[in-house]
């Protein structure tokens, strides 16, 4: 029991000593207005506990906002003190693992502490314009802050960008990385940097001159043979430099320097290489083959890149069966729209491919990204009709007027929509023609879809003469169509006597079929029709004129009296009444 008590003892004894630094930080404030424990202040989440170390600190940076929202004014300056408090003891990390030997693992903490540190000073300066907002007088955190802030960390030059020193260490360099230390700094600093770079590939060429000479000169053949070989391996690594240094040309140009001279000393420098006789000609292609940047490399590149095309296409088929999969889960989408989507995820993950693949090979992004996105508005400026049928395209997608296999009526053209791309819609028409219509003109019109619903009405009109019995004739034409099965009952189909035309007395008859027994029902009520009235003597009456002849005399003749004559034998319906010359 008493070792107990005296363990518990020394414990508090600690733990009061190492809170001892942080306390004395705080403000010193009067007892009336000392707050109470700000370790758990209420808030709508529950109670927030006080960071106690720099993890938990950094951790809750994001919502302090929100946190110092719900706290009153005692407490947040309480959080702000717990802040700076946490900040002096990590810049005091900070001057102990700037102090530490290089490559040790105290100096590999260096960029950690660093980041926590400025992360704190920042949340700091948060917290200290809040209080400042809220009418709060915090002006002794300002001099708190001066006194924590990280200092600056010099660069060597190597890490500004600097030109290593031997051709070992620059083709070591990775153009990327070398793009990324050239990138902060100044025009004159990157001029320095490429007179240096220029000074390692002049000494390259400068050996390679000479290794091409003593080729030439020398009458033994074995030396002419190694001296080859030689300057193989040198332009090779002449071709890495040229990569670098045109890495350091394209950041001078970028900050507005003027590389015409260096651009010509490069271009001047590479020349095709002298080679005479077979052997030194077989001597030559084998080391080019067997050289870091020759033959078998670019062989391993292209079979590289052609993997990489092969998998991308197995990907996009992937994907695209996954996309069909999963659009067609969506409720109500179009099938324009969901093939739209997996051709999209197909040729979009095949574009991904195409470009790894170029990466592969060695061509730069960067500037293919740029001359893509340069010529993309010289096209677009000149493809405005393109662009608006791709636009009409996705209007027509998303609101979906019509989709593949509709019967429709669109800019002029009937038929079945057979698919749809983002600048044409085609259709096949009922004589078998295809048809593609731009998608401007279809969203621009008015437009007609037949099959958009299950049924539709047959509207037809039949005449009987005027001696005929109407009454008997609407009831033929009634029990027509409740004979018929492809007739709906349900909207009831209409047969009303409609108009007495000049010739006939015309029923209108307007049954109800489903869409695709349309024409079905059409030819069957229409030939059943003539098939009927022939059978119950009732008769379907053709066009008819009475022509009326005046003589000169002034006196008219009798009205002849229309009769039911053989069509060859009637007037036609265009005459007009022509007097008599008699």
């Amino acid at each position: 029991m008493r070792t107990s008590i005296r363990l518990a003892a020394s414990l508090l004894f600690l733990g009061a000593t190492a809170l001892a630094p942080a306390a004395l930080a705080l403000p010193v404030q009067d007892d009336a207005d000392a707050p109470g424990d700000a370790s758990q202040v209420e808030s709508p989440d529950g109670p927030f506990e006080v960071p106690q170390d720099v993890s938990a600190a950094v951790d809750i940076v994001d919502d302090l906002e929100s946190i110092v929202e719900d706290m009153d004014d005692a407490a947040a300056e309480d959080l702000l003190g717990t802040y700076l408090a946490l900040a002096r003891e990590q810049r005091d990390v900070l001057d102990d693992v700037a102090a530490a030997p290089d490559g040790s693992p105290e100096a590999e903490r260096e960029p950690a502490v660093r980041a926590d540190l400025g992360t704190l000073v920042s949340a700091t300066e948060r917290l200290k314009g809040l209080l400042v907002a809220r009418g709060v007088d915090v002006a002794y955190a300002d001099d708190q802050l001066e006194a924590i802030r990280p200092p600056e960390k010099e660069s060597t030059d190597i890490d500004a960008g600097a030109a290593p020193s031997t051709r070992e260490e620059a083709l070591a360099l990775e153009p990327e990385i070398l793009r990324a230390k050239l990138r902060p700094l100044t025009v004159d600093e990157v001029d320095e940097r490429l007179s240096s770079w220029l000074g390692l590939l002049r000494q390259t060429c400068l050996e390679i001159r000479d290794v091409e000479v003593a080729g030439m000169k020398t009458s033994d053949e074995d030396a002419e043979l190694r001296f080859q070989e030689r300057a193989v391996l040198l332009r090779g690594e002449r071709s890495r430099l040229l990569e670098r240094v045109d890495v350091v040309i394209g950041s001078f140009e970028e900050k507005g320097g003027d590389a015409t001279g260096a651009k010509a000393y490069v271009k001047s420098v590479v020349a095709t290489p002298p080679i005479t006789g077979w052997k030194a000609a077989l001597r030559t292609s084998v080391t080019w083959l067997k050289s870091p940047d020759g033959g078998i490399a670019v062989g391993i590149r292209i079979l590289a890149a052609l993997g990489i095309l092969f998998a991308a296409y197995l990907i996009s088929r992937l994907l695209a069966r996954i996309t069909r999969k999963a659009v067609g889960r969506i409720r109500g989408a179009s099938s324009l729209l969901k093939e739209f989507l997996v051709s999209t995820v197909r040729r979009g993950a095949m574009l991904i491919g195409i470009l790894i693949a170029l990466s592969t090979l060695g061509v730069s992004m960067g500037p293919l990204l740029a001359a893509i996105g340069a010529a993309g508005l010289v096209v677009g400026l000149a493809l405005q009709g393109t662009l608006g049928n791709l636009a009409s395209g996705l209007m027509i997608m998303v609101f979906r007027p019509f989709d593949v296999g509709d019967v429709v009526d669109v800019a002029g053209a009937s038929g079945e929509v057979l698919g749809m791309t983002l600048m044409t819609t085609t259709i096949r028409t009922f004589d078998n023609r295809t048809i593609h219509v731009p998608n401007s003109m279809i969203w621009g019109d008015v437009i007609t879809n037949v099959t958009a619903n299950q049924t539709r009405r047959v509207d037809m009109v039949f005449g009987i003469d005027y001696g005929d019995d109407t009454g008997r004739a609407r009831e033929i034409l009634e029990e027509i169509l409740d004979g018929s099965e492809k007739v709906l009952k349900d909207p009831a189909p209409l047969v009303r006597l409609h108009e007495l035309a000049d010739s006939s007395v015309n029923f209108i008859v307007r049954p109800w079929a489903k869409t695709a027994d349309y024409w079905d029902v059409f030819w069957d009520v229409t030939s059943t029709v003539k098939a009927r009235f022939d059978a119950e003597g009732i008769s379907i009456p053709f066009p008819q004129r009475d022509v009326h002849i005046i003589s000169n005399s002034g006196e008219s003749p009798p009205i002849p009296t229309s009769t039911d004559s053989d069509p060859s034998e009637s007037t036609s319906a265009d005459q007009q009444e022509v007097p008599s010359d008699s």
